[in-house]
């Protein structure tokens, strides 16, 4: 695999006449980027929807779940406030007069 044309190096400021070298990473990019690209899935396309299609409605499910957590648990605080199921229940009976 040859690379690709490089253009000129620019010569060293210190050095008239020679070259700087390549910088490595830069050598590097150039090769990926001229080597033979890999192929792409004919089905990726179909199948990147389906996932997102699929992370919608997990997201759709936990949002409802949450909104529905939310409401019962105002319902509940609902019913603690008005019942107030703390407290004794009221006596159905007068307690006997005692002392008289």
């Amino acid at each position: 695999m040859s690379l690709p044309d490089l253009p000129e190096l620019p010569e060293s400021p210190g050095h008239p006449g020679i070259p700087d070298l390549p910088d490595r990473k830069e050598t590097e990019v150039r090769r990926m980027l001229a080597g033979p690209y890999p192929l792409v899935p004919p089905d990726l396309a179909a199948r990147a929807a389906d996932r997102g299609r699929r992370l919608l409605a997990h997201r759709t499910l936990l949002h409802r779940l949450g909104w529905l957590l939310a409401l019962l648990a105002l319902a509940a605080l609902c019913w603690l406030v008005m019942d107030r199921p703390w407290l004794p229940p009221p006596a159905h009976t007068t307690p006997p007069v005692e002392g008289w």
